[in-house]
C-alpha cells in the first residue's frame, strides 16, 4: 500500500487555518484541519475537526488517528483510535476517543477525544486506507494542549417563595460524552439545611454531545435566605465548583415592643418591627386613622432583613390616649397591628392629711394649756 504525505501542500482557497490543503503531485488528494492548535480543559473533551477529499476511484475502506511524538514518524505503538481493529489501540485512550461521523463514505474524520488528562497534551495525525486503490494519506500534525480545568458549572436559581416546592439547576461544563460526572451539592449559613434531594440527567444532543445536569429539590423557607449554596462537579481527575447567594421572598408576623402605657408628659416611644423580604414598608395611624410621620429604618444582614417604624412622641397628653395601629406592606399584601396607648394623669400631692395633722396639734396643745391653768 502506497501512503501519501503532505511534504509540502499547496492551499485551495484563503489562507485561513481551515483551508484545503492538496497534495503537490495528486491534486484530487486534499485535507482540511479546521484548527492546528487546540487548547482543552483536563477532564472536558477535544474536538479535532478534519475532512479529507479524494478521487470516487479511493473508496476509504479504514481511519486511524495517532498520537506522536513530535518530530519522530507515527507508529503503530502510537494509535488512539483505529476504525477496523480497536484491539490495536494504546490502553490509555481505550474508549475515550470516537469519530464523530462513522460512515468514512461522507469523506469526515473529526474526532472527539472525553475524559481529557493532563498526559493528552501533545500532536496527532490521522491516516485513511483504501483496499480497492491500494492507497492511503496521511495529514499533516494538529496540537492539543490540555490545561487545569478552569471552567465553573452554572446553577440557576429560580425565584423563591417560601413554602413552595422548588427545582434548582447545576449543569458542567462541556458537552462531552465520556464519563458522566459526579454532583455534590452543599450548604453554607443554612442553619438546618434542608436534604439534598436531587436527580441527575444526561441530555443527549448529538451521539457525542451530551449535556449533564444535577437537579435539587427543595421547598424553600425564611431560613435559607441569605444562605450560600455550591454545586461541585467531579470529573476524572479534576473537578469544579460555583456558589450562589440564596434569597427567598417572606415575611413573618408584625412585632410590637416598647410601653404602651405612660405618664402624662412623659415620651410615649413604641416600635414596629417585621422580618421580611424584601424589606417591607412600616406606617403607623393615630385613633383618627391619620398617618403619622414617623421613623423608619432597615436593619440588613445576611439572613434578616428587619424593617420598624418607631412611634415617638414627647410630652405626650392624656388626648393622644387611644387605639393605634401599625400596618405593613410587603409586595402586594399587607397585615396590620392594633396598639392600645394609655396616658396616666400626673401624679398630684393632697395638702388634707398635712391639715389634719396640723389641727390635732394644735387641739393638743389647747387642752394643755387649759389643763395647766386649771
Amino acid at each position: 500500500m502506497v501512503t501519501l504525505f503532505w511534504a509540502r501542500t499547496d492551499a485551495v482557497g484563503g489562507s485561513t487555518q481551515s483551508e484545503w490543503k492538496c497534495h503537490e503531485k495528486l491534486t484530487e488528494y486534499c485535507l482540511q484541519l479546521r484548527e492546528r492548535e487546540i487548547t482543552a480543559e483536563a477532564g472536558l473533551c477535544a474536538v479535532i475537526h478534519c475532512s479529507f477529499k479524494t478521487p470516487q476511484s479511493f473508496i476509504p475502506s479504514s481511519l486511524v488517528w495517532f498520537k506522536c511524538e513530535p518530530g519522530q514518524k507515527c507508529s503503530a505503538s502510537d494509535i488512539i483510535f483505529h476504525s477496523k481493529n480497536p484491539n490495536k489501540i494504546q490502553p490509555h485512550f481505550s474508549g475515550r476517543v470516537l469519530l464523530l461521523e462513522p460512515d468514512l463514505t461522507q469523506r469526515k474524520c473529526s474526532i472527539i477525544i472525553n475524559d481529557l488528562q493532563l498526559s493528552d497534551s501533545g500532536t496527532y495525525q490521522f491516516r485513511v486506507n483504501s483496499n480497492n486503490s491500494g492507497l492511503s494519506f496521511s495529514s499533516s500534525r494538529a496540537t492539543v494542549s490540555v490545561k487545569a480545568l478552569q471552567q465553573k458549572p452554572t446553577v440557576q436559581t429560580p425565584a423563591l417563595t417560601e413554602g413552595q416546592h422548588s427545582a434548582l439547576t447545576c449543569t458542567a461544563p462541556g458537552l462531552c460524552s465520556g464519563s458522566e460526572p459526579t454532583f455534590t451539592w452543599t450548604w453554607r449559613g443554612a442553619g438546618d439545611a434542608p436534604p439534598n434531594v436531587t436527580t441527575a440527567t444526561t441530555d443527549r444532543l448529538t451521539p457525542v454531545n451530551h449535556r449533564h445536569s444535577s437537579t435539587l429539590w427543595l421547598t424553600a423557607s425564611a431560613e435559607l435566605h441569605g444562605a450560600e449554596l455550591s454545586c461541585t462537579v467531579s470529573y476524572k481527575p479534576s473537578s469544579t465548583q460555583d456558589s450562589v447567594r440564596i434569597n427567598v421572598t417572606y415575611v413573618k408576623d408584625l412585632e410590637v415592643s416598647g410601653d404602651t402605657v405612660v405618664k402624662e408628659g412623659d415620651s410615649l416611644n413604641v416600635t414596629c418591627s417585621v422580618d421580611s423580604f424584601p424589606p417591607s414598608r412600616l406606617m403607623w395611624f393615630g385613633p383618627n386613622k391619620t398617618r403619622l410621620n414617623v421613623s423608619e429604618t432597615t436593619e440588613s444582614s445576611s439572613q434578616t432583613d428587619l424593617g420598624s417604624a418607631s412611634l415617638l412622641i414627647h410630652n405626650v397628653t392624656q388626648a393622644q390616649s387611644g387605639q393605634y395601629m401599625c400596618e405593613g406592606l410587603h409586595l402586594n399584601s399587607s397585615q396590620t397591628r392594633d396598639v392600645h396607648i394609655s396616658v396616666c394623669p400626673p401624679a398630684t400631692v393632697s395638702l388634707l392629711p398635712a391639715l389634719i395633722v396640723s389641727l390635732i396639734l394644735n387641739v393638743v396643745f389647747i387642752v394643755v394649756i387649759v389643763f395647766l391653768v386649771l
